[in-house]
């Protein structure tokens, strides 16, 4: 540990600490290559597809064991390791030509990711509190979608260079951002001690010595949202290709400006939070529903469908550090990696449930329309909306006796 204490307020702390998440969305960057990568290595476009998904999935693996290294060995130390595995499995790819060294490289990358992807998260909620929090939180969403975005842009320079090699030199720059981390993010541990090397004590969080079950109600609405976020990613394109009578329709343009509509909805994030506080929700979840909404009306009308799926961008990087924002809030010191991970586990099993959902939807209606789900889930969405609301005011009632009770 550092002997010179840092301010965690200082960019030259907030810059490295956020530039960890440019990885964390970019195992879907060689999807451009995947043809290349089936004929280079003697396999069908399946298997070669293989290595774009197998990553998120391997990622569960140290996603599920990451805050149990965290509290053992702290916070920078397993981050750093994370950031190593994803430069080092690398180099793999750019000289291997057998399909299984290459796999197996891919299946450390996404180790590597999930050995971090929750703790930048944890590392956010206990350097900081209150409005900085909420903000740096809601733009560390953005930096991952900002990654995503930058590296599938380095991809094609690659490819032109090096061929399809080239598609694996981005994930080379974790090795400047893992000095660069190293050198100026304190560390964080989440013994009852607390110790650190931060400088602002102002910063530091008050905890509850008891873990709140709110928690398991967060993580259920973060896989729920995630079901029906999924859906549309999945079936935009054919929906498009059914309105505009077209097979062979390419929606990646649209689909590239949908993240942008997530980066700004990172950066705001922050103002929405400092402006509206726990109603933040109903802002999110009320995107969401008139997104699906508009979908689901859609009909023959693109426009209507690409309103309504620019609509379904904009909530998910408001949503999910509005809930990560209240980690600190509902949950022990030692305990915040274990929930940040919860959570972002959730979204996994949300993602892993979308299509299951649409199929059963698909089986108890009968319909082959890609767009049959969508009115089911904004129903989902109204019911999401009034669950929490009617929770809100319960809540506040019982809080307003026990007061007049108290006194």
């Amino acid at each position: 540990m550092s002997s010179k204490k840092k301010d965690v307020n200082s960019l030259s702390v907030i810059l490295p600490m956020l530039s960890a998440s440019l990885f964390l969305t970019s195992y879907s960057v060689v999807n451009g290559v995947i043809p290349q990568l089936g004929r280079a290595l003697n396999v069908d476009n399946t298997s070669a597809e293989l290595l774009s998904t197998t990553p998120s999935l391997t990622a569960l693996i140290t996603l599920l064991i990451s805050p149990a290294l965290a509290r053992f060995f702290g916070l920078k130390k397993v981050i750093g390791a994370g950031l190593f595995l994803v430069g080092i499995t690398a180099f793999v790819p750019m000289f291997a030509t057998n399909f299984a060294v290459v796999m197996a490289a891919r299946v450390l990358f996404g180790m590597g990711l999930g050995l971090y992807n929750s703790l930048v998260i944890t590392l956010i909620q206990m350097m900081y509190s209150g409005n900085r929090r909420a903000t740096l939180l809601g733009i560390r969403g953005a930096t991952e979608n900002l990654g995503q975005a930058i590296m599938t842009a380095l991809v094609s320079v690659f490819v032109l260079i090096a061929g399809w090699q080239g598609a694996f030199v981005v994930y080379l720059f974790a090795f400047p951002v893992l000095i660069w981390f190293w050198i100026q993010v304190p560390d964080v541990h989440l013994d009852k001690s607390g110790s650190s090397d931060m400088e602002d004590e102002g910063n530091v969080n008050t905890y509850p010595d008891r873990t709140s079950p709110l928690l398991g109600a967060f993580c259920v609405c973060a896989a729920l949202y995630m079901v029906f976020f999924n859906a549309i990613n999945v079936r935009f394109a054919e929906i498009a290709q059914k309105i505009l009578n077209d097979p062979h329709h390419d929606s990646s343009v649209i689909i590239s400006v949908g993240i942008l509509f997530a980066v700004v909805a990172g950066f705001v994030y922050g103002f929405l939070e400092k402006r509206f506080g726990d109603r933040t929700y109903y802002v999110g979840m009320g995107i969401y529903f008139l997104g699906c909404l508009l979908v689901s009306v859609a009909g023959s009308n693109y426009a209507v469908l690409v309103a309504g799926f620019f609509l379904f961008n904009f909530p998910g990087p408001i949503l999910g550090p509005f809930l990560c924002n209240r980690i600190p809030k509902y949950a022990t010191k030692s305990s915040q990696a274990f929930w940040s991970t919860m959570i972002i586990l959730s979204f996994h099993v949300g993602v892993f449930a979308s299509p299951l959902a649409m199929k059963a939807i698909a089986a108890i209606t009968g319909s082959t329309d890609p767009a049959a789900p969508f009115p089911w889930f904004t129903v989902g969405f109204a019911i999401m909306i009034a669950v929490v609301a009617v929770w809100r005011l319960t809540h506040k009632d019982g809080a307003r006796k026990a007061a007049i009770a108290t006194a």
